[in-house]
């Protein structure tokens, strides 16, 4: 069959970050398709243009703007057509929902999934702050984590990209600390911020952290054919069974719901560890789920983990809303 020598034309916003992870996989889809050119749509999307129109200093965090609102302009270019495919961080995708006239044709290896501590004035470690620290993040999650680690600690809404966010904290001093993930830090070029590495013991990641979903049209057979071979078919299984569990607790993006399936091998089988935390937004109440699951159980264990966490309880935790408001972030002096 004659290969397609229509252009490869990737859609996805402005930040840097998502300008490097759609260059990345355009890398490897031109190497793929020497014969055709790859092109890029940089695309402005709501929630970004509702940033940089407050100036920085709206109070919504991303999980009371819904992530979603961060690709839906990028999916709207490849629906009309005016992009072939679109590239995201996957935990960016809403897990209970598919995009109409879309499919996630690949999700290509993972990269480092693990969340890393960047502090001001020296702390390599949560366990290292200050007591009563401003910690700034806008996952449920990573605050619960937080809280559930050290309820001593001030967990602060923090808005911007990732080179704002570290800004914030050691350049302006705004914060006294932050929590980025390691993958996103390395795809920005800011591997130097990304050493203080937090072990999913104590920090599970998001689900779907660390790994990229490539989307096409649902009929747009050439763009399916060109993508389906940067496709990572372990890591696809892992964040399947994450987003699942995510999408089984009908949560989202301000759930405090935490999911890590890491391939592992035991007595020379392949397998899965799958590590789940469900919690309250202060961290006190948690449900945990820390087993290892067969390869070939994988999708009838992701079900019953879904049902036992329903049984105990886990849609009562996840209702339990926060019941304070926590004041902005004073602006503090950098140091000389």
């Amino acid at each position: 069959m004659r290969k397609s020598r229509r252009p490869i034309r990737i859609a996805a916003r402005r930040s840097v970050l998502a300008q490097r992870q759609a260059q990345i996989v355009g890398s490897v889809l031109q190497q793929l398709n020497k014969h055709v050119a790859v092109e890029f749509n940089w695309l402005a999307c709501e929630a970004d243009d509702d940033y940089v129109s407050s100036g920085g200093t709206a109070p919504d965090t991303i999980a009371s703007i819904g992530k979603g609102r961060f690709v839906r302009e990028v999916e709207r270019s490849v629906l009309t057509g005016e992009s072939d495919i679109a590239v995201h961080s996957i935990k960016d995708l809403p897990a209970a929902e598919a995009s109409d006239g879309l499919t996630i044709a690949a999700i290509p290896r993972r990269a480092d999934a693990r969340d890393c501590l960047i502090a001001r004035g020296g702390p390599t470690s949560i366990a290292d702050l200050d007591p009563r620290a401003r910690v700034g993040t806008s996952s449920p999650r990573r605050g619960a984590q937080i809280l559930r680690l050290r309820d001593d600690l001030v967990v602060i809404p923090i808005r911007g990209n990732i080179d704002t966010r570290v800004d914030k904290v050691v350049n302006r001093g705004d914060y006294d600390a932050t929590l980025l993930a390691v993958a996103g830090l390395e795809r920005a070029g800011m591997s130097e911020h990304a050493q203080n590495v937090i072990e999913p013991a104590q920090m599970l990641p998001a689900p779907g952290q660390g790994a990229l979903a490539v989307q096409c049209r649902v009929d747009d057979h050439v763009s399916i054919r060109r993508c389906l071979p940067i496709n990572d078919p372990t890591t696809a299984t892992a964040v399947h069974a994450e987003r699942c569990v995510v999408a089984g607790l009908d949560g989202d993006c301000n759930a405090p719901i935490a999911a890590f399936v890491m391939p592992v091998e035991q007595d020379g089988l392949m397998g899965y560890r799958f590590s789940v935390r469900v919690m309250s937004f202060d961290g006190r109440r948690c449900l945990e789920i820390d087993e290892h699951v067969d390869a070939s159980d994988l999708g009838k264990r992701t079900k019953q983990i879904i049902e036992r966490l329903l049984d105990d309880g886990a849609a009562a935790i996840l209702s339990d809303q926060p019941d304070r408001e926590v004041p902005p972030p004073e602006r503090r002096a950098s140091p000389d």
